[in-house]
């Protein structure tokens, strides 16, 4: 009896917050044909945010953007007028790796690593540079242990570390629908 009434008192105190869903919350605004997204309550332990987007509710989503976690905005600009835009952010969880063994080619550098996890849903392959963030270079399949990264012109050196990596629980969907023209 008393498990019954602990349980009755966890459920009604869910209930207290006036129907206002709690945790990860996301919104979209629009001004001309650019959407602004902002969010909240993004997961403490979420080493990058991935932004995507579709153009049918339940489509296929496409990777905007991998933000630090403590960002709290991101601009899609210039949008395709007529045209409704959904949105997700998804935290994820990424253990710092050791570096991956380069070898540069004329074009391209070959990296590869070992794969010391199990249960990964792929790899970021992160970038650092002397003196600057690290950033995202590729998202890469589970199981992953190469990758040939093509070299730009104006790429300077970098060293890589793949980080396996654990999707989170994404933000609900929003949208927005942009003007015919």
């Amino acid at each position: 009896m008393r498990v019954l009434f602990v349980c009755l008192l966890l459920l009604l105190a869910g209930c207290g917050s006036g129907g206002q869903q709690q945790g990860f919350q996301l919104t979209a605004s629009l001004v001309a044909d650019d959407v602004t997204l902002r969010w909240s309550g993004a997961p403490a332990d979420a080493a990058y945010l991935m932004v995507e987007y579709a153009t049918e509710k339940n489509g296929e989503y496409t990777i905007l953007d991998f933000l630090p976690p403590d960002r709290r905005e991101f601009q899609h600009p210039d949008l395709m007028p007529a045209t409704t835009f959904y949105y997700r952010v998804t935290p994820l969880t990424a253990p710092p790796g050791e570096a991956a063994t380069a070898r540069r080619q004329p074009q391209e550098i070959q990296l590869t690593w070992t794969d010391t996890s199990t249960d990964e849903d792929g790899y970021l392959l992160e970038r650092r540079r002397t003196a600057q963030p690290a950033e995202v270079a590729a998202y890469l399949d589970p199981n992953t242990t190469t990758f040939n990264l093509p070299l730009l012109p104006t790429d300077q050196p970098a060293t890589y570390y793949p980080r396996p990596f654990r999707r989170g629980m994404p933000s609900p969907i929003t949208h927005e629908t942009i003007p015919p023209a």
